[in-house]
């Protein structure tokens, strides 16, 4: 009974550990993947932070020019170099390093696009004014159509993250458009930042789970060796230190005590050796934690002398308890090797210990019903009055 307990026991800490992991997996998991949505929505967020960064700054670029042209852009443009370098040097001093492109473009009267100003310091790169301006996509088109600002998300660019088309309008007129290619480098930092972020969270998420596992099976180990003093390392029974320390701490209101004694177990040791005694041990212990209840306990006194500590158990079961035990022991002789060993045993029963009694006083009824037993022949059962 007693080793079919501890596998009982086994399998029940190996199935703790499981739901324990599955548990703290799952709630990992789940925290895991409200990380990725949460860093998503911040991701989005920042990009739309930064897009409305440059979209303000195009606001002031766009009122600056219509300001400085007295709402007569293209033309004053068009015909004053001094005004286009200032505008051109203007432009440039707003430029960020993610900007790569800063240009301003309008359409002829057949809507072809050409070149009205070039933030562009390089001159073997600036775009001379109206020179074409070769569109792709219908990123412009729309810009001009819906004097709404347009946003591109470039994809397959190695080098651009977007392109921004911000409408000048004049007199509600679109006279022009502000055109901004931004590259990856922040988006790509940011990107990479989180992704590291992201590498560390899985990280501490291994390492909580390593750490779990650890520490549960420590935890599991150092209390399986504290309960290892508990046993007796022949019968696997407990000892009377547990009695004493543990089961004392938490008596119920009633409860029942049988006192167990292997009868002539001296004769056992002194006609075939204490090889054979402690066999008898072990297979009496075995047999009687075979008949009890997961609750009951069983306690190796000391010697050949055993006790059951059970509760909720009336005057008759208690009796029919220690018969069933008395008789699977007496019934089949104990065989070691080639010798076969009879073995009976006497018991002692108090049906009716309680809690409010002194625990000694409680064991003496039951051992004086052992006594008893003994006296009357032994291999019998005596309950006390």
């Amino acid at each position: 009974m007693y080793h079919q307990n501890s596998i009982k026991i086994l399998k029940n800490k190996i199935l703790q550990i499981f739901v324990l992991l599955f548990l703290t997996v799952s709630v990992s998991l789940l925290a895991y993947n409200e990380y990725k949505s949460t860093m998503k929505t911040t991701v989005d967020n920042l990009n739309e932070k930064i897009i409305n960064f440059h979209i303000e700054t195009f606001q002031k670029l766009s009122a600056t020019f219509l300001e400085e042209t007295n709402k007569n852009f293209i033309k004053r443009v068009s015909n004053d170099a001094s005004l286009r370098e200032n505008f051109e040097r203007m432009m440039y001093l707003i430029r960020i390093s993610t900007v790569q492109n800063l240009f301003v473009i309008t359409q002829d009267d057949d809507k072809n696009y050409y070149f009205l100003l070039d933030s562009e310091k390089n001159a073997s790169l600036k775009a001379d004014i109206f020179e074409p301006f070769n569109p792709l996509g219908d990123l412009w088109d729309k810009s001009y159509q819906s004097k709404q600002i347009e946003v591109f998300h470039h994809t397959k660019n190695n080098d651009l993250w977007i392109t921004v088309a911000y409408p000048i309008i004049e007199k509600d007129v679109v006279v022009g458009l502000i055109g901004a290619d931004i590259s990856d480098s922040l988006d790509v930092e940011m990107q990479t930042r989180l992704q590291s972020f992201t590498h560390f969270f899985l990280f501490m998420f291994l390492l909580s789970i390593f750490w779990f596992v650890l520490l549960y099976t420590t935890t599991l180990y150092f209390r399986n060796k504290a309960k290892e003093g508990y046993i007796d390392p022949l019968t696997r029974a407990y000892n009377r230190k547990y009695l004493y320390e543990i089961v004392l701490k938490k008596l119920p209101r009633t409860y029942q005590l049988f006192m167990l004694d292997i009868d002539f177990f001296k004769k056992v040791n002194d006609t075939y050796g204490h090889d054979v005694g402690d066999k008898v041990l072990q297979e009496v212990a075995l047999r009687i934690m075979k008949l009890m209840r997961d609750e009951d306990t069983l306690i190796r006194l000391g010697g050949e002398e055993f006790l059951i500590f059970t509760s909720r158990l009336s005057r008759s079961q208690c009796f029919e308890l220690a018969e069933r035990i008395r008789e699977s022991i007496a019934q089949t002789p104990i065989v070691y090797e080639d010798i076969i060993c009879p073995v009976t045993i006497s018991i002692g029963v108090n049906p009716t210990a309680k809690k409010d009694a002194d625990f000694d006083a409680m064991l003496k009824k039951a051992d004086d019903a052992l006594y008893e037993a003994k006296n009357s022949g032994r291999n019998c059962v005596i309950l006390s009055s």
